[in-house]
């Protein structure tokens, strides 16, 4: 993956960046690695074009429409350099002037947001993530040595950035005694530190260790799984790994049934499904802000929210037990590790009927019939045999199509809700998450897809 990289380094002296002699922002191609954050690769280049590790505050890529084997446009925005930063040669700081001509048109519009700020001296957006915000990367790199230290296990060197999305950030950390990370997520997830430290506890072997949380800064460490994921495996492997994946979801789901209020307390919303109808009617309304290119049509909205209704009740009917549901179960949160599946990022954690999380199972192996099928006989296994699950395997299988309804429509409405948590200038990242899944509903409910 090759990326256009163009850095905006303030200096510092309030109100300059760093330029170049023609006065354009730094700008470099690099080689990143398609399974890593862009962070990983722009950090990188920080280091070894500019011998600097000043903290990354946000990266921009604007891949839509780029050919493959093409470079990603992409804007990185640093914290400030120390005084004593000595600049490369043909680099200088400058006032903050206009970027529209040194920049891809793509990038043109964040950047003068981003420059704007750094020239009146504006608070950032309510919206904008705590690591985008100045100090975070100091407060929360000291908070993870800290507490690795208190545990007898001390970081090896300061800990980098892994992972920076507008949801979530990670920071990667290395002690004698393994990898770990340090999860920070935005202020809908922040469930998830209480979550985490509630399932490794109770299930040590399917969930990764957490080692620390600080819930109010919504901060959790976990051990490295160090183990492939399962959305990576070869065909065969990938195969008996998405049976595993389903059994461990399930041992999860049915173990808590009866047993959430510590979830309920930790702040897990509950969503039961009869609820699913309206709450996808007001998201595809007027109001919703989940469909990425345009509203829905009254007529295409109306036949979504009956088909979510019928499929909701039909669902309920099969007996499925209400507890925690993952929200993004799929093969790439999902690693192998030596017969059975370790499940993370439990995020979007609710209590609800966990049909809903099949749908996201089955969304790695979209075109593959025979990995489809194993996962689903997979699940359905698992639940036929679990207390107080179904009973019936002839009518859960019967009923895949409006397991596969209710999980999209559900999938819809965690995507608005995520996306209007986000900064406007960031959404783009999850823009078409709401759709595929609206596409999906329509798909499995045999209705007409009306653009």
């Amino acid at each position: 993956m090759k990326l256009d990289l163009r850095f905006i380094i303030p200096g510092p002296t309030p109100g300059t960046v760093l330029r170049d002699a023609d006065r354009r922002l730094p700008a470099y191609m690099v080689e990143g690695d398609a399974d890593e954050a862009t962070v990983v690769a722009a950090a990188e280049c920080l280091r070894e074009r500019l011998a600097i590790t000043t903290p990354i505050l946000e990266t921009h890529p604007k891949w839509e429409g780029v050919p493959d084997g093409e470079p990603i446009p992409t804007l990185v925005m640093t914290e400030p350099v120390p005084a004593d930063w000595s600049t490369p040669d043909g680099l200088a700081f400058a006032p903050i002037a206009p970027s529209a001509e040194s920049l891809p048109d793509v990038l043109v519009p964040r950047a003068d947001d981003l420059l704007g700020e750094l020239l009146t001296g504006a608070e950032p957006p309510d919206l904008r993530p705590r690591w985008a915000r100045r100090g975070w990367h100091e407060r929360a790199s000291a908070w993870m040595s800290d507490a690795m230290a208190a545990v007898g296990r001390p970081l090896l060197k300061p800990p980098r950035p892994f992972y920076l999305r507008g949801i979530s950030a990670l920071l990667h950390g290395r002690t004698a005694d393994g990898d770990v990370f340090l999860k920070a997520v935005f202020p809908p997830f922040h469930p998830e530190p209480i979550v985490g430290r509630l399932l490794a506890e109770r299930f040590p072997t399917l969930v990764p260790r957490v080692v620390a949380i600080d819930a109010d800064e919504g901060w959790l460490i976990v051990d490295d799984v160090a183990a492939p994921w399962i959305g990576t495996l070869p065909t065969e492997a990938r195969r008996a790994g998405l049976a595993a994946g389903a059994r461990a979801v399930v041992a999860i789901q049915a173990a808590l049934v009866g047993d959430l209020d510590a979830f309920v307390a930790a702040g897990c919303p509950v969503r039961p499904l009869e609820d699913l109808g309206a709450a996808l009617d007001a998201v595809l309304g007027p109001a919703g802000i989940a469909p990425a290119h345009g509203a829905v049509t009254p007529e295409r909205r109306a036949r979504a929210v009956a088909a979510t209704r019928q499929a909701a009740a039909r669902v309920q009917a099969l007996g499925f037990p209400t507890t925690i549901v993952h929200g993004d179960f799929h093969a790439g949160n999902a690693a192998l590790v030596d017969d059975h599946a370790v499940i993370i990022d439990w995020s979007d954690a609710a209590i609800s009927n966990p049909a809903i999380d099949l749908v996201t199972w089955l969304l790695w192996s979209k075109d593959q019939a025979d990995e489809q099928r194993v996962a689903t006989d997979g699940w359905i296994e698992a639940w036929v045999g679990a207390p107080l699950g179904p009973t019936d395997p002839a009518a859960v299988r019967a009923a895949i199509d409006d397991i596969l309804v209710v999980g999209a429509a559900y999938q819809v409405v965690s995507y608005d809700g995520i996306l209007r948590a986000l900064e406007p200038a960031t959404r783009y990242t999850l823009a078409d998450g709401a759709g595929s899944f609206l596409r999906e509903l329509e798909a499995r409910a045999h209705l007409i897809v009306a653009e």
